[in-house]
């Protein structure tokens, strides 16, 4: 089975929108469609049939960008959630129905244990959306179903364990932050997720031999933890323009006939 997987990024999901159209013009066709954080947008888009076009269309309107400050003060976030839910309950409402034949996956952090939640198919909502995308600290934790969920992609920034366990033996995983925009903050991070891993007696994961994993990366980074979070019309179709530069020479296409049907 062949799966697409996106990684966390916040603004610099652009860049998945550009890798997609690259994927889906060399034919392309994923079982199982992956996301955490903004890539759990991404994602979302795609398994509901949204086209490169369509996804890139989607980014360039003024209306993604959401990032506005909690004023007055709601919730645990820096941000308001408002205009970052009203975002997606409108890529739901424009791309209503589900692929056939593809399978979606959402990650979640769970409060306050920090267990990886995954969410498939017709159970992924926009509260769900919207809990993925949690940034600590900048946005505020979603409850749902008297739970509290955060960002999944603090812990697990690319969820290729999710698709590995529903059954993926081929996999393209588009990481935003391979080049992380802040070195500092991904130390931090790290020993977060080291932690984390000690206290809850986990291991790290790592794809067994019998999958492939193609990773699809800009080499240098996408921009600085400002630009992460923030919408910028420029910025955007530099990414947008990036991503599929980067599709194009990283992946391998020669196995694509393999690949699809």
């Amino acid at each position: 089975m062949k799966a697409l997987i996106f990684s966390a990024g916040g603004a610099f999901g652009a860049y998945q929108a550009g890798v997609w159209q690259a994927l889906e013009e060399r034919g392309f066709r994923p079982d199982i469609v992956a996301g955490a954080s903004i890539g759990a947008i991404n994602a979302t888009a795609v398994s509901r049939g949204a086209t490169g076009a369509q996804l890139q269309q989607w980014w360039r309107d003024p209306a993604s960008d959401v990032f506005r400050w909690n004023w007055p003060p709601r919730g645990w976030g820096l941000l308001a959630s408002r205009p970052l839910e009203a975002r997606i309950r409108k890529l739901l409402e424009t791309l209503p129905q589900a692929s056939p034949g593809l399978r979606l996956l959402v990650t979640l952090t769970e409060l306050p244990g920090t267990a990886i939640r995954v969410v498939a198919g017709e159970n992924v909502t926009a509260q769900h959306l919207l809990a993925s995308c949690a940034i600590p600290v900048v946005f505020p934790a979603v409850r749902i179903e008297g739970r509290w969920y955060w960002d999944g992609g603090v812990f697990c920034r690319l969820p290729i364990g999710p698709a590995v366990e529903a059954g993926a033996t081929e996999i393209i995983a588009v990481d935003l932050l391979a080049a992380p925009p802040s070195r500092p903050a991904r130390g931090l991070l790290n020993a977060a997720i080291r932690t984390r891993r000690l206290l809850r007696g986990e291991k790290e994961e790592t794809p067994p031999p019998r999958v492939k994993v193609r990773v699809i990366a800009s080499r240098q980074p996408l921009g600085s933890l400002r630009d992460l979070l923030r919408w910028d019309a420029s910025n955007v179709q530099r990414w947008i323009e990036q991503g599929y530069r980067d599709a194009q020479q990283q992946a391998d296409f020669r196995d694509f006939a393999r690949l699809t049907p």
